[in-house]
């Protein structure tokens, strides 16, 4: 290390950042080829970053606006020092930009301008925390920030938002790809936001159906897939809002969907859904006194406003909009023939659904989360119906059910018929299938009995056997 470089460091290490920025361009004007003097003068931008962004944090009197417009002055001076990169400084530099909470408008261009190989080894890799949990990677952190901010660009900010929305999902997929991703579902989230506004629309709805399956109980995942659907489908977009709508806790923050909901409910001739919907978004500002937008206004002055009625059992309407909403996410998966085997509460107070379905190894019992599939249903035990089965995870998992109008009471179950034996215990069996204890209570021991039965897996002796399922006359 020079003398020069020497002196810049003691200053910085010292406090005196602004005595080390001013001696630091004064050596460089007179060693302006000085990569290592540079390089000392790119630290002392780097700590004036930090300042920056940590006032910026901790300070509720500093217009944000002033805040953003400083950094992007540090980062001009940044980019005129011209060093080499990878290395430390611009990975730590980068660490305090994405921790600044206003929104960077900028940051897209600059780690496009940057490149990806400005990224170390070190960047890709997450660190781990004392619970034993991991801290996201740089790369991880930079690609879901640039993602979301590029998804809201337009050419008013940039004449080449394509070219950066373009970028955004080239340093996403490098971050899927090669780090150690902990979140992956929210980038791909904000890859498949970004291939919308490109126009890709068929690619964002494989992605975010994907994610909505994680993400059932989130109105915004529900919201993004509707947006993304509008321009294919109304009907659908609408049918996503209503459960966007459903699964909003906080108004606050979906007042939007409101409106949203307002307008495609208009455009279906859905007049009282779209009044309850633009009413819903108006009080939601109004309350929190936040402005009200034109496109709102023009809701509530449009002439089927004035001309219709209040919605009276809104909650029930919607749930009726958003029946074929859960449908898009799943329409892939597989559907079978299956009888309702009735419903239980599980210890964690859960209510849960059994069915058993029909596939090609026989008849297997399946239990599931009820999640409302049952809903003006009204099925019998050993009714016929269609499930939808998604077949992701440790074991199969029954997504949607339909009533199966071909068929009747037990159809798809096998029969067992033979000699029933009673257990002291008050259970039993035909030959090798089991008869549960409400069953055993109702037969008369070494009597001949006609059971359906299923294909049930015992936890405790970690294997499959036959189990009666009801009494058939």
């Amino acid at each position: 290390m020079s003398n020069l470089t020497e002196e810049i460091k003691n200053l910085r290490k010292s406090g005196r950042i602004d005595e080390a920025y001013s001696r630091g361009y004064e050596l460089l004007k007179q060693h302006p080829n000085d990569k290592f003097l540079a390089s000392s003068v790119g630290w002392v931008l780097y700590d004036k970053v930090k300042k920056l962004i940590d006032t910026a944090n901790q300070s509720q009197s500093i217009d944000p606006e002033i805040s953003v417009s400083q950094l992007r002055e540090i980062l001009a001076e940044y980019y005129k020092l011209k060093l080499t990169r990878p290395d430390l400084l611009f990975s730590r530099l980068l660490s305090q930009i994405v921790r600044l909470k206003k929104e960077i408008k900028f940051l897209p261009k600059f780690i496009k301008w940057a490149g990806i190989d400005s990224f170390r080894a070190e960047d890709f890799q997450a660190s781990a925390a004392n619970d034993g949990n991991f801290f996201e990677s740089l790369v991880e952190k930079t690609a879901r920030e640039v993602g979301k901010i590029a998804c809201e660009l337009t050419v008013r900010d940039y004449s080449d938002v394509r070219e950066l929305q373009d970028f955004a999902i080239k340093l996403i997929d490098v971050a899927l790809d090669r780090a150690q991703v902990q979140k992956p579902e929210w980038l791909n989230y904000r890859k498949a936001l970004l291939l919308n506004r490109l126009g890709r629309s068929a690619e964002s709805q494989k992605l975010l159906v994907s994610f909505v399956k994680q993400k059932r109980s989130d109105y915004w995942a529900w919201h993004a897939l509707a947006k993304v659907v509008e321009t294919s489908d109304t009907q659908l977009a609408l049918a996503l809002c209503a459960k966007a709508c459903l699964t909003c806790r906080d108004e606050n923050f979906g007042v939007s969907v409101f409106e949203d909901l307002s307008r495609l409910a208009a455009n279906r001739g859905q007049e009282k859904v779209a009044k309850w919907a633009a009413d819903r978004a108006f009080a939601i500002r109004n309350n929190n006194g936040w402005k009200v937008p034109q496109s709102l206004r023009n809701l509530l002055t449009a002439s089927w406003y004035a001309a219709t009625g209040n919605l009276s059992n809104a909650e029930e309407v919607l749930k009726n909009i958003a029946a074929d909403a859960e449908k898009v996410i799943w329409q892939n998966c597989p559907r079978f023939h299956a009888n309702y085997l009735g419903n239980f509460t599980a210890k964690t107070g859960k209510i849960m659904l059994r069915f058993g379905l029909h596939s090609h190894s026989g008849s297997e019992e399946v239990v599931t989360p009820d999640r409302g599939m049952l809903n003006s249903l009204n099925l019998l035990v050993g009714a016929p119906v269609t499930v939808t089965v998604d077949r992701n995870g440790d074991r199969l998992t029954v997504v949607a059910v339909e009533k199966r109008e071909s068929g009747k009471l037990f159809d798809i179950m096998p029969c067992k018929t033979g000699r029933f034996r009673l257990n002291q215990n008050g259970f039993g069996f035909v030959e090798d299938v089991y008869v549960p204890h409400e069953l055993a209570c109702q037969l008369q021991n070494d009597r001949t009995v006609n059971l359906a039965v299923v294909k049930k897996f015992d936890k405790k002796k970690n294997q499959w056997g036959l189990s009666a399922i009801a009494i058939l006359n």
